[in-house]
């Protein structure tokens, strides 16, 4: 068997899509592509692809495949693998590479040379820091090794992205497959941290105050059912961390108080301020979480922080009471089984006063759309990208459970909104989708609108059309009182979104202020993909940031 039938023929096991943008150094895989069982959707930028991959993940909670070729390619591809590693998403990069005798040779790890190959790069020390496992494939015997090792190694422990370079000829390569060596997966020991357990049953027994932040690491392991089993037996006050894990634990939960952050909702960073245990399951816990002013974190708790990166419970940004290193659910598994009957602390959940955010012109109020989108949204999974999109969607939207919302946390890269959306539609069967877009995150990857129409995906988009990029221009604005490459008047142009929308063949609609927002069901409704664009106050007001401790009570 031609080695590169052999890897779309052994993916078939493990997925079935592959992201991709066609390139003459991958040109027999992406042969090997069209003649496999895989469903081959092809974007229009590398970049889209590995965002793509990183959404289609997210949904399936299994691994992401991109395919892409040699020098640009993947390069191109660099700041979606960048965001899949900093918010633990599985993924594999396939990549090609030119003919292993045009490979530039190397003296202690350094190229003689900048390239001998055309389209020659040296990829893969470029992606070393942001992959858990790259690696060329430079002896065809050792593909089902190499392709087992990326697999295992990309959806165990923490999860990430892998990537395998195959150089041109090695694509080639006749390969018998009965004589291919698999990779062995290592025994790993289950570590049940009883003694841990124990004191953690004691201290929430103990405490007046408990709170429970669960983040998106109980979900990659798949922890969902356990953890509702816990919610449901000790009715334990919980939050979520806003952008990466809204969907854990959503307003069904009668005692879940919001999404916890510097942007997130009063509520849920009242009581991380006030709280006097504080369990954090699954949750890296970035600065997001914690603000600039970490040290005065959660003052009065007794913290816990279980995670199966002892890295990040040591970090500086943290003093962690308890740490527990260890897989979320079997974690949650062993608490389940312990006699833990809290005391009920009762808070009383404060919803956004939306008058108080209303503009003085004739804009749409973000927190007054979201009122009406709140009404329309049953089962649709939502997309965002950064900036007023993602933050307004996060702190207002109320989803049930099933539904997923989906950012990336880590890097919040401007232009994922689409085709993170693409990735999520894709993997739901192309069931109706959100994607929450910001006016200037859109044009980043812009291109992908055809890769909707293509394979007509019912993506419903709203571009959020405040002006310009609404955050940095706040940012500008404090701390030089002047803004500069953020609106139109610094320089910063951006087209006329209706006749650029007709002119992709699009369907079109705009909700120019709070009198049009009934408009918002014919989008949902509309059977194909929409754009709808909100014409929003560049001057919108937003819920004040939250930083440690600023809402401590005496």
């Amino acid at each position: 068997m031609k080695l590169s039938d052999y890897v779309f023929k052994f993916l078939e096991d493990y997925t079935d899509m592959v992201f991709l943008l066609s390139g003459g150094g991958i040109m027999h895989l992406v042969d090997s592509l069209g003649n496999s069982k895989l469903h081959a959707i092809c974007c229009h930028h590398e970049q889209a692809c590995a965002i793509a991959a990183e959404g289609y993940a997210r949904i399936k909670n299994k691994v992401g495949v991109s395919l892409v070729t040699t020098g640009p390619g993947g390069t191109n591809a660099i700041t979606g693998v960048a965001g899949a590693w900093l918010d633990s998403i599985p993924m594999l990069v396939i990549s090609g590479q030119v003919k292993t005798g045009d490979i530039t040779p190397k003296v202690r790890g350094i190229p003689i040379v900048r390239a001998t190959g055309f389209q020659e790069l040296n990829v893969v020390d470029l992606v070393k820091p942001i992959t858990k496992y790259v690696v060329t494939i430079n002896k065809p015997n050792e593909i089902k090794y190499q392709l087992e090792k990326a697999l295992y190694l990309a959806t165990n422990e923490r999860p990430g992205p892998v990537w395998v370079e195959i150089p041109l000829d090695i694509q080639t390569v006749e390969i018998d497959i009965r004589k291919l060596k698999g990779f062995k997966k290592p025994l790993i020991k289950k570590n049940y941290q009883s003694e841990k357990i124990n004191l953690i049953a004691k201290k929430l027994n103990e405490a007046k105050r408990p709170l429970l932040m669960v983040g998106n690491g109980t979900r990659l392991v798949g922890g969902e059912k356990i953890l509702q089993k816990i919610l449901d037996k000790l009715k334990i006050n919980a939050v979520t961390p806003i952008f990466t894990a809204d969907d854990l634990v959503t307003s069904d939960y009668l005692y879940y108080l919001g999404r916890q952050g510097m942007p997130g909702n009063e509520t849920a960073n009242w009581a991380m301020d006030n709280c006097d245990l504080l369990l954090i399951i699954g949750e890296r816990m970035q600065l997001t979480q914690v603000s600039y002013d970490y040290k005065k974190f959660s003052p009065d708790a007794f913290k816990i922080m279980v995670d199966i990166d002892e890295n990040e419970i040591n970090k500086k940004t943290l003093k962690i009471d308890l740490p527990v290193c260890m897989d979320a659910k079997l974690f949650l598994e062993e608490l389940f089984k312990k006699d833990i009957k809290l005391n009920r602390w009762n808070v009383e959940v404060k919803p956004i006063n939306v008058k108080k955010y209303e503009s003085s012109g004739n804009f749409v109020n973000v927190y007054s759309f979201f009122e009406g989108l709140n009404k329309n949204i049953f089962g649709l999974n939502i997309a965002t990208t950064n900036g007023m999109a993602s933050v307004a969607t996060h702190q207002a939207i109320k989803i049930k459970n099933g539904q997923r919302i989906i950012t990336n946390a880590g890097l919040g890269h401007m232009g994922s909104g689409l085709p993170l959306a693409i990735g999520v539609c894709l993997a739901s069967g192309k069931s109706p989708t959100i994607c929450m877009e910001g006016d200037g995150s859109l044009m980043l990857n812009i291109q992908e609108l055809q890769t909707i129409i293509y394979h007509k995906l019912p993506i419903k988009i709203f571009i959020f059309n405040n002006g310009g990029y609404y955050s940095i221009r706040n940012t500008h604005q404090n701390y030089f009182q002047r803004v500069f490459a953020a609106d139109v008047k610094s320089g910063l142009s951006l087209p006329d979104f209706e006749k650029l929308t007709k002119g992709w063949g699009l369907k079109y609609i705009k909700i120019a202020n709070n009198k049009e927002i009934y408009k918002i069901k014919k989008v949902i409704d509309y059977p194909g993909p929409i754009v709808c664009e909100l014409i929003i106050d560049p001057q919108q007001k937003m819920l004040p940031k939250w930083s440690a401790g600023n809402l401590k009570e005496n």
